[in-house]
């Protein structure tokens, strides 16, 4: 179990103990059940940190600085799959040219537009006077979690990452996260419930939007869901304030 635990922290976060190696890859189906344990981890970090930033900054200053550690922790992965889902997916091109946009170093300006509104929503919800700092803590470990959901059974390319993650989800890592996430999202009561299936509906369509464009699923794809399902947890915590 340690060392699942270790793999799952070496492949979502910066958190690099003993190196990432190809081995890694090929042990993600033993580690998938310990993604949300791993999004316990980053959210244990942020509640941590929120605290801390709360009495000696002003409201606004504390989101930029908690977005900006949320980023860091996981060193920008999944940030970096919902810029270049944005890039590819609403070009008015075909499927595999749109896989090539999406291989694409360069940011383009859906990518960028996408970027600042992920990151301005994130910092709004965050600033909200009374923001449920509990969500800090569900919204990594639900998110982790939905990720399996994307990937379960998704159509891939065979090659790469994404692939070795989704050949790797199996019925019972995903059962066993699925646990681990529903502990945490019952804790934080009804107001917890109602921004996982907000989170979960919004992935679930995501990918299927996702599927009609490329015809697969890629990791910016499962990557992007990540990030979706971040955002909405904060925005309900705010929006129900």
């Amino acid at each position: 179990m340690l060392k699942s635990l270790n793999d799952a922290i070496r492949f979502l976060t910066v958190f690099k103990v003993g190196g990432f190696d190809d081995g890694t890859l090929d042990r993600l189906g033993q580690s998938c059940w310990a993604f949300p344990v791993v999004g316990a981890i980053i959210g244990f970090i942020l509640i941590i940190a929120y605290h801390v930033v709360h009495s000696v900054l002003p409201s606004l200053m504390q989101a930029a600085v908690l977005v900006t550690l949320w980023i860091f922790l996981t060193g920008g992965l999944h940030i970096d799959g919902w810029v270049d889902c944005w890039d590819s997916l609403p070009a008015p091109v075909s499927p595999q040219d749109r896989l090539v946009i999406m291989k694409d170093s360069r940011i383009g300006t859906f990518g960028a537009v996408s970027l600042v509104s992920l990151l301005m929503l994130k910092v709004a919800a965050l600033s909200s006077d009374g923001f449920p700092s509990l969500l800090l803590f569900l919204a990594p470990v639900a998110a982790r979690t939905i990720m399996l959901f994307v990937a379960f059974r998704a159509p891939h390319k065979g090659e790469g990452m994404a692939a070795a993650l989704i050949d790797a989800v199996s019925s019972r890592a995903l059962l066993a996260a699925s646990v681990i996430a529903a502990i945490v999202v019952l804790y934080c009561g009804l107001l917890g419930v109602s921004a996982a299936i907000c989170a979960y509906a919004a992935s679930i369509w995501f990918k299927r939007f996702a599927v009609k464009r490329l015809t697969v699923v890629t990791g910016d794809v499962i990557g992007a869901t990540c990030e979706l399902s971040e955002c909405l947890i904060v925005a309900v915590g705010a929006i129900a304030l």
